[in-house]
């Protein structure tokens, strides 16, 4: 990938006009170091006049590159770019240079990290040489100090602390820019210390808030950075634990321990010593707003003196470290603000769906109540007619009979009727007469009990003594609700007629609340006989395809219907009583089915699967919600496409056991 991307640049002219002119010593190298490009400056300043070093291996052309230059090379490609005013470089020949020099990682257009580009400077004739060997790094020293001529000097106080402070200085620059670098609190913290235990080479560093405001007070370490085979430091200490440090700290005094045996303090002695310690240094900050954070310095594996110099280099560190933190609170305040708000956002976004689907939950539930009142009133105005008419036709019935008895008997008696009456006879038909109206009475009796039948099947769908529950028969629950939604099932234009099959098992009396049960089934059979109007209507699907509609067989968990092969529209009713203490009612139809997508969302609140304006999709949300939550039951479904659907409604015997449960529901 990169010999092509050099011969890309390399075949470019402004690039080759760019590696010609440039007045610098430049080159970009691959990830693995190798050479995709260097200016005629580089080559000239390094010995390469004649030639080309593109696709080299620097560490090839360069053998004596020390490990100081490879930590640079390395750091570069995580992203650091760093500089020198003065450092030492061993040439191809052997011969050491010292150079000014700058790295800096270059980027790929999907944002990675391709490789680094160095810039070098040769500045040897501006030092002297002998001062200058020592200023290299030890490395470079030994490799020359076997070849060099003559006697070496050392370098005097002045320029050794000038040089310390040079790379002091260089150090602070790369580990605040790397603090300051991000906005988010707990990026410039973690960055913090990683350089720190990176650049004093400690066992562990950790940062702690002080917090104040819990009895008794305590610190809190949130960030670490520690050698593997290190146990995690991290979490809560009390200050009383600590020792009388604590108050030092927050006087912003620094804690310097070189040896942790020899500490006064036998509390904080134990407590370092617990922990692992045996050198510690902890430097203070302070936030604008007050907060007291504390970056702990560790050395466990033997005690470890700490320099002034290293003092002095944390001091500037934790000094950017404060400012970098003082940026970015107000960000990570204003951030968790935001989310807080946000978060709160949703929740009463949340809490405003939950109030519209509970609000129109009970506006359906009243609506219900409302129409089981209506109903309960009108079976009640229809009974006391109906029963009036009843009552009659039985005495109607013995006049009649009566009657028709007296007749006979003069027709026994006086064979031979007058001209006047056998005219009449002729003219009322009164052999029809006596035939037919015996059954007009029993037809008229026949039409009497069966809107007897239906008012009572409307005053036990209209229950309304939803209060308290009662022990009631579960299948004339069904059985009104089947007789209230007959007009649905009868023959229509839409189809040849719903054939309901019931297969009801032997069930106790369950205890519930049976007008809400009985809604419950309204709806499911209302959905189940929507789904076989839709999936049997059209052109008359079945008798036109009936391959297909043969195939379309109920989706049924038991042997009832799977052998069948069936042309019409079918509902399935069975019950039983289950193992567990419960009823099931399974209300199968073998209608078009549905998808699992549609079978996840069944039960939300509007949901549904039908057009615009047709259905409010509460239906089987309410039934869920009565069955579930206010029954302790299950409401199952089970579908595929093709296979139709099946319902499974469960719900105990007795609810007085689960009283306690279901009221934690509700």
């Amino acid at each position: 990938m990169f010999s092509s991307r050099s011969m890309h640049l390399q075949n470019c002219p402004e690039f080759k006009l760019f590696l010609e002119y440039a007045p610098a010593a430049i080159a970009m190298f691959d990830r693995e170091m190798r050479y995709i490009a260097a200016s005629r400056r580089w080559l000239k300043n390094f010995g390469f006049i004649q030639g080309s070093l593109t696709d080299c291996y620097h560490y090839e052309v360069f053998p004596g590159t020390s490990e100081k230059w490879k930590a640079v090379h390395e750091r570069c490609l995580t992203g650091y770019a760093e500089s020198g005013e003065a450092d030492s470089i061993v040439q191809s020949d052997g011969s050491l240079e010292w150079v000014k020099w700058e790295s800096n990682p270059w980027y790929t257009q999907d944002g990675d990290i391709g490789g680094t580009i160095f810039f070098f400077e040769k500045i040897s004739e501006r030092k002297p040489l002998e001062p200058s060997l020592l200023e290299g790094s030890k490395e470079d020293f030994q490799k020359l100090a076997a070849n060099l001529p003559g006697d070496i000097y050392q370098e005097d106080n002045y320029q050794v602390r000038f040089r310390e402070l040079a790379e002091r200085e260089k150090l602070l620059n790369r580990v605040a820019n790397q603090i300051r670098h991000s906005l988010d609190l707990d990026t410039v913290i973690e960055t913090a210390i990683q350089e720190i235990q990176k650049l004093l080479q400690i066992d562990r560093c950790n940062f702690c808030w002080y917090k104040p405001d819990v009895d008794p007070p305590i610190w809190e370490a949130i960030k670490e950075e520690k050698n593997p085979n290190l146990p995690s430091l991290l979490g809560f200490y009390p200050a009383t634990v600590v020792g009388s440090v604590t108050q030092q700290l927050l006087n912003q005094e620094i804690i310097r321990i070189d040896n942790v045996a020899d500490l006064s303090d036998s509390i904080h002695r134990q407590f370092l010593q617990a922990l692992g310690f045996q050198s510690e240094i902890v430097l203070p900050l302070k936030t604008l707003s007050g907060e007291i954070g504390i970056v702990v310095c560790g050395h466990c594996t033997h005690p470890r003196p700490w320099k002034d110099s290293e003092v002095e280099l944390l001091q500037a560190v934790i000094s950017q470290l404060a400012i970098a933190i003082n940026q970015a609170l107000p960000y990570t305040q204003a951030h968790h603000a935001a989310i807080t708000a946000q978060n709160q956002a949703l929740q009463l976004e949340k809490t405003l769906e939950q109030l519209e689907t509970t609000q129109n939950q009970l506006l359906q539930s009243e609506k219900m109540s409302s129409l089981g009142h209506l109903l309960a009133g009108v079976a009640h105005e229809i009974n006391n007619p109906v029963n009036f008419i009843f009552g009659n036709l039985v005495h109607a019935s013995g006049y009649i009979e009566d009657l028709l008895g007296l007749l006979k008997l003069y027709q026994q008696t006086y064979p031979e009727a007058t001209p006047e009456i056998r005219e009449e006879m002729d003219a009322i038909d009164l052999d029809f007469l006596i035939l037919d109206l015996p059954k007009l009475l029993s037809s008229m009796k026949v039409g009497a009990d069966r809107i007897r039948e239906i008012v009572r099947s409307l005053r036990i769908f209209s229950r309304h003594d939803e209060a308290q529950m009662e022990a009631v028969d579960i299948h004339e629950g069904i059985d009104s609700t089947l007789m209230i939604l007959q007009s649905r099932l009868k023959y229509s234009p839409v189809h040849s007629g719903i054939e309901v099959i019931k297969n009801y098992g032997h069930l106790p009396l369950i205890e519930c609340h049976a007008g809400q049960i009985n809604q419950a089934f309204m709806n499911l059979l209302a959905n189940a006989i929507d789904a076989l109007e839709e999936h049997w209507s059209k052109d008359n699907f079945a008798i036109k395809n009936s391959q297909l509609a043969m195939s379309a067989t109920p989706y049924l968990r038991h042997n009832s219907l799977k052998e069948s092969k069936i042309l019409v529209p079918q509902i399935h009713i069975r019950t039983e009583v289950l193992d567990n203490g419960c009823i099931a009612i399974h209300i199968i139809d073998n209608g078009p089915g549905m998808t699992s997508e549609v079978q996840k969302r069944l039960f939300e609140p509007f949901f549904t699967t039908k057009p615009i304006g047709v259905g409010t999709g509460l239906g089987l949300s309410i039934s869920h919600q009565i069955v579930v939550e206010k029954h302790c039951g299950k409401l199952l479904c089970f579908s595929e496409p093709g296979k139709g659907t099946e319902f499974v409604l469960e719900i105990p015997i007795l609810q007085s056991k689960n009283n306690i449960t279901c009221g934690a529901k509700l």
